[in-house]
């Protein structure tokens, strides 16, 4: 490759941002992951936006939560592994569009098989069985 072919594949001026109206669909998961901290990480849409949920899985205790309706890509991807049967493939596409790279775990035909048709493949910040750390209701939420 010469200077100028890898200026024009590295210089893409690719959108870094996605907004939710850009996400088409009914509420549901957008992605789930974990990150190198062993973290759960859920991405879904609900209530015209794109929320962000980081938990810990043992304890269902939340560790993060943002809800946006137009979210840079990079935020939008754990820093360890997404499942791709709790991936929707739009929306993967959507991110790999805009320049963000994916990086997937081993595809699990016994955990495709449990989600399959489900709306939400985590929990949602809504979600009653989730500790909320310094909260004043007894920390649920």
């Amino acid at each position: 490759m010469n200077r100028a072919a890898f200026n024009l594949i590295t210089s893409q001026n690719r959108p870094r941002t996605l907004n939710r109206h850009e996400v088409s669909g009914p509420d549901r998961t957008l992605a789930l992951g974990y990150t190198c901290d062993r973290d759960s990480w859920h991405v879904y849409l609900q209530n015209d936006q794109i929320h962000l949920l980081v938990y810990k899985a043992a304890t269902r205790t939340l560790v993060r939560h943002e809800a946006r309706a137009t979210w840079n890509v990079v935020d939008l991807v754990p820093d360890k592994r997404l499942y791709p049967e709790s991936t929707n493939p739009t929306f993967a596409k959507q991110l790999i569009d805009r320049g963000q790279s994916l990086r997937f775990s081993s595809f699990d035909e016994a955990r495709y098989a449990r989600f399959n048709g489900m709306a939400f493949h985590g929990p949602t910040h809504s979600d009653a069985s989730l500790t909320v750390p310094g909260a004043d209701s007894g920390g649920t939420r």
